[in-house]
């Protein structure tokens, strides 16, 4: 019988083996699927109308309870493509209960001032959209708390309008929300739209609207079928028509699952070294003038370069930095894309590691990341994920490598005194396995900067009986943490984050107990 160490080696090996197969895995997207629904649905849409349907709630909305702004999206999506595509009793309850929730929870977005810097993401874009929408087919919902939502959209539509349009690029990944006509130039390598399931399928729609009968379709048509049917078969439902909400995600899922091994020290374990070369060297290869894109096919951002860069040179290849000087700003924090209107702490703090194992000074981005801060120490909003624990923990692993310990105190001892009585972590009442191994990255990092204390020793050992417990458990509903048009779970590698974890304090073992 394996031991602890070994199962978890064994379990890592499958995963890290399989990253970036299938173009990525994920959960499937309420939003991405009921936009499906409208604009392109498969051959026979029942199967997919009734898992949107399996995906309300009690209170009437659709999408994950952990993050309020995330629901009205896919619930007004749903609304829409159910009264579209479904006339029976239990369709016409569904479409009630998810407007009725609508117009229950609006004034979460009635916000003083400009929106958060956490919405989903193109939400300026996609909900008043929708809105538009409902209100063409006699849905009445109240427009006032979302004046500064529209506003912030106006803007938005003001600069894709003056932009020109590029395939792959981050306007293009919400092509559904503002398109109008079948542009080509859209169209990138995959042949889909932007990554994005839903900006797929409404070029589909436009596109086919322009054939007037015509019997034999388009190559287009055909790709853009093709990349639907793909999608869907990323989701692991194995029904037609049910789709992520980004994809494909190969260097994504590539890069997140290399850090998780990174901020462990497992990158280099014996163990694992012939499958976390290949992944490597791919990523080496990979590289574009620009840097790095979730996949070959979207555009380069700062969040992979950054990762990127940082593991590589960390694991002894040699690397372009001067590749991170377009993503950084004058008062030192680093974006993700182009012309973005929020910015992400763990953006800045992923670059922040970047240039630190680079030798660069990071003076300019650890006074910005000190002032994100909340009052308890902690980082508690990103734009990227809903999880206060995975944004402190990337900001704590960042300014560890940059030597900034006397901002991670506070930090340690808040997170301290978040674990819960159980061992774990997590925003809910009940920890979470994921969120459990954010807060073991950031803790097992301290070592070496004087902050590695019983305490931090205690709440390990604690942490570890908890995972170990767990190690078979199936993911639950509630670890979908990902922020984009809502929430999501990349299963790999939120599983090679929750394996890292458990391996690393399963080696630790005697060092926790002195």
């Amino acid at each position: 019988m394996p031991s602890i160490p070994e199962w978890f080696i064994a379990q890592l090996k499958a995963d890290i083996q399989s990253l970036g197969a299938q173009g990525g895995v994920l959960t499937p997207s309420v939003y991405d699927t009921a936009q499906v629904l409208r604009y392109a649905p498969p051959e026979d849409p029942r199967p997919a109308v009734g898992w949107l349907m399996r995906q309300q709630h009690a209170d009437g909305g659709w999408s994950s309870e952990r993050m309020p702004l995330a629901r009205h999206i896919p619930t007004l999506a749903a609304v829409l493509a159910l009264r579209a595509t479904s006339d029976t009793p239990e369709s016409r309850r569904a479409v009630e209960g998810g407007i009725e929730f609508f117009r229950r929870n609006v004034e979460a977005w009635a916000f003083e001032g400009p929106p958060p810097d956490d919405i989903p993401v193109a939400s300026e874009l996609i909900l008043p959209r929708l809105m538009e929408e409902a209100a063409a087919v006699g849905i009445t919902l109240p427009h006032q708390p979302f004046q500064s939502l529209s506003a912030l959209g106006t803007r938005r539509r003001g600069l894709i309008a003056r932009m020109k349009h590029r395939a792959g690029t981050a306007p293009i990944h919400s092509f559904e929300a503002w398109g109008t006509t079948p542009d080509m130039n859209v169209l990138d390598g995959s042949q889909g739209v932007g990554n994005s399931p839903a900006a797929t399928a409404h070029w589909l729609r436009l596109r086919r609207a322009t054939l007037d009968g015509a019997r034999e379709l388009p190559e287009e048509v055909r790709g853009a079928e093709e990349f639907l049917r793909a999608s869907a078969e990323a989701t692991g439902t194995g029904v037609p028509g049910v789709v992520p909400t980004v994809w494909p995600i190969v260097h994504y899922e590539q890069s997140w699952s290399l850090l998780a091994l990174f901020s462990t020290g497992l990158l280099e374990h014996p163990g694992l070294r012939d499958v976390v070369r290949p992944q490597l060297d791919a990523l080496h290869q990979a590289v574009r003038p620009e840097g790095y894109g979730m996949s070959e096919f979207f555009v380069c951002d700062g969040d992979i370069t950054s990762t990127c860069l940082a593991m590589l040179k960390g694991s002894g290849y040699a690397v372009d930095g001067g590749l991170l000087q377009r993503y950084q700003l004058p008062d030192g924090q680093f974006i993700t894309y182009a012309h973005e209107m929020q910015p992400s702490v763990t953006t800045t703090a992923h670059g922040v590691m970047a240039l630190a194992i680079l030798g660069q000074d990071v003076s300019r981005q650890v006074r910005w990341l000190a002032e994100k801060r909340g009052a308890d120490g902690l980082w508690r909003m990103d734009k990227w994920h809903a999880s206060w624990l995975y944004s402190t923990s990337q900001v704590m692993l960042a300014l560890c490598r940059a030597g900034a310990t006397d901002m991670v105190r506070p930090a340690v001892e808040a997170l301290l005194q978040a674990q819960h009585t159980e061992g774990g972590w997590g925003m809910s009442p009940t920890p979470s396995l994921l969120e459990t191994a954010y807060a073991v990255h950031a803790l097992r990092a301290l070592r070496g900067h004087g902050l590695f204390g019983p305490e931090v020793k205690r709440a390990l050992q604690r942490a570890a009986r908890w995972m170990e417990a767990r190690r078979e458990a199936s993911p639950e509903q509630q670890e979908m943490l990902w922020t984009g048009k809502e929430l999501y779970r990349p299963f790999r590698l939120d599983r090679v984050f929750e394996r890292s974890a458990m391996l690393a304090l399963a080696l630790d073992g005697d060092r926790l107990a002195e």
